[in-house]
């Protein structure tokens, strides 16, 4: 597949030590030879150095190094030139504006990743890991990223396809060619293949819950009574006063926010409103959000005083929270206690159960760095139309529909299930996708 040459920034356009063009496409090379006056077509892989000449008055811009890739050894299996050059933003800007008037054209977000997966280098879901890895924030989101890179969602996706290909396959040559002495597969072959395959689906939906705690982090809610430390226990997981903290309660009226990484799970906290009645219309606006962040929340930290038992709405309040996502703890405990309950004393920042117990409740969720899983909601989206087309096939057989019947459902659910890795017939989501990129991956 021939294109036209494009053109972009590889690094930030400010004053640094170094800016790097990249051109990719047909006539890249001739675009720098005549730039550089360089004979660049016998170089592959080599860097070499010249300077950038103005064509139109040949005044030399800048002294440069240039390095030809030839395809398809190249990132887009294009021909790929890049041009480095002094990082000041005159000079790269002039450089750039060269580049298009001798025929490049500026590339659009995501364009030559884009182009690495319409000449085969990557599939759709490995250019979706280069973003993700370009924009990873934590060493859970980059790893992650780095196994799609690395294609691993191609060793989930093809298994799955080779089945259901399978399944189709058997079904079509029985209606096309019927005069071939094949077994005819009936609905009742077809119930176990397609429960058992449904099952699958929800195990990876399943798993996919787990891959988007280790890459987008926990939301959590840090929730209780007034002055019972739910300020100071935020500040101690954070290390720092990101909270006012006083013997008022009330004091906390809005979130306060902060992130913090353990060593299985990054958490990212919401210290809320105390729970209680109140007169006072702000507080009573922060309570309300409370319970909305509580809906919304992954993750619920329940903090009582650990100086006193639990009352009647304390007791109330954690009978209507969901027991999977709750962890109680109780603050303001005597550093001397012996007790089981998990207890902290957040004022003097002794938190150390609570970090463990953080840190073990996610250690279930590390097998995401060594098998694949869906890592974003286009994947998850696709697995759940490819389970909703297995439902209504299930549906066909238990209403004895024919099986030719049948099968184009089966075929709905292997065309989403190829759509995981390739784009060709979903051109609308690849673009969309690389829109997102920056301007010179």
């Amino acid at each position: 597949m021939k294109l036209d040459p494009i053109v972009a920034l590889a690094t930030s356009l400010q004053t640094q030590a170094i800016s790097i063009c990249r051109i990719s496409g047909d006539d890249s090379i001739d675009i720098a030879e005549r730039l550089t006056h360089l004979d660049l077509k016998n170089q592959d892989h080599r860097i070499c150095y010249g300077f950038i000449h103005d064509p139109l008055t040949d005044e030399e811009i800048d002294e440069v190094l240039i390095l030809v890739m030839k395809g398809p050894k190249s990132y887009t299996r294009e021909d790929v030139v890049e041009i480095h050059t002094h990082g000041g933003v005159y000079v790269t800007q002039k450089i750039l504006s060269l580049i298009i008037g001798a025929g490049a054209r500026l590339a659009r977000p995501g364009e030559f990743t884009q182009r690495a997966v319409l000449h085969g280098r990557i599939d759709l879901a490995q250019a979706e890991g280069v973003n993700a890895l370009i924009e990873a924030d934590s060493e859970q989101s980059a790893k992650l990223a780095l196994n799609q890179l690395k294609g691993s969602l191609s060793q989930l996706s093809e298994p799955l396809k080779e089945e259901l290909l399978t399944i189709i396959a058997h079904i079509e040559v029985n209606i096309d060619y019927p005069e071939y002495d094949i077994e005819q597969v009936t609905r009742k072959q077809l119930l176990p293949l397609c429960i058992d395959f449904r099952n699958k689906l929800i195990q990876i939906l399943k798993e996919a819950q787990s891959g988007q705690r280790m890459r987008e982090g926990v939301k959590t809610a840090i929730i209780g009574k007034p002055n019972v430390g739910k300020s100071s226990l935020l500040n101690a997981l954070l290390n720092e006063d990101k909270a006012i903290v006083t013997e008022i309660p009330g004091t906390t009226r809005d979130v306060v926010e902060g992130t913090i990484r353990l060593d299985k799970v990054t958490l990212h906290l919401m210290d809320t409103a105390g729970l209680r009645e109140s007169e006072d219309r702000i507080e009573k606006l922060g309570i309300e959000k409370t319970y909305q962040i509580i809906k919304d929340a992954q993750l619920i930290l329940f903090v009582a005083d650990g100086s006193q038992p639990l009352d009647q709405d304390e007791q109330l309040v954690l009978s209507k929270l969901d027991p999977d996502k709750t962890i109680l703890i109780y603050n303001k405990k005597d550093l001397d206690s012996k007790s089981n309950r998990l207890e902290v004393s957040a004022l003097h920042k002794d938190i150390k159960a609570l970090i463990d117990q953080l840190n073990e409740r996610y250690e279930a969720d590390q097998f995401v760095f060594t098998k694949p899983v869906l890592n974003n909601e286009r994947m998850v989206g696709l697995v759940r139309q490819a389970l909703q087309s297995m439902d209504s096939a299930l549906t066909a057989i238990k209403d004895d529909i024919a099986v030719d019947l049948i099968n184009i459902d089966l075929t709905a659910a292997y065309e989403s299930i190829c759509a995981l890795t390739d784009p060709e017939n979903n051109t609308s989501i690849a673009d969309e996708l690389f829109a997102r990129f920056c301007l010179g991956k």
